[in-house]
């Protein structure tokens, strides 16, 4: 019994490890001439705010939302963005 509480707790943990250091999604680079990018930001772990974050941080002279996607179960979001020049 002590060796299976053991395994339980390890799962535990490693699975509260997981959701403290998400693995950020990537973003992509859709459409090169006119600089448009696509990121999602779905799942427990990251947010809408999290795409937004991810667009400040690809476009320094900021960005234009073209496209905010939640689907209705709120978990899969997207975002595509334009940046400024």
């Amino acid at each position: 019994m002590k060796k299976f509480n053991v395994i339980i707790l390890m799962l535990f943990n490693l699975s509260c490890t997981a959701l403290m250091n998400p693995q950020e999604q990537p973003v992509n680079l859709i459409d090169n001439i006119n600089k448009i990018y696509l990121t999602t930001c779905s799942g427990m772990a990251e947010t809408t705010g999290t795409c937004h974050m991810k667009a400040k941080r690809t476009c320094s002279k900021g960005y234009k939302v073209l496209d905010e996607i939640t689907d209705s179960s709120g978990i899969h979001r997207q975002l595509r963005f334009q940046c400024k020049e």
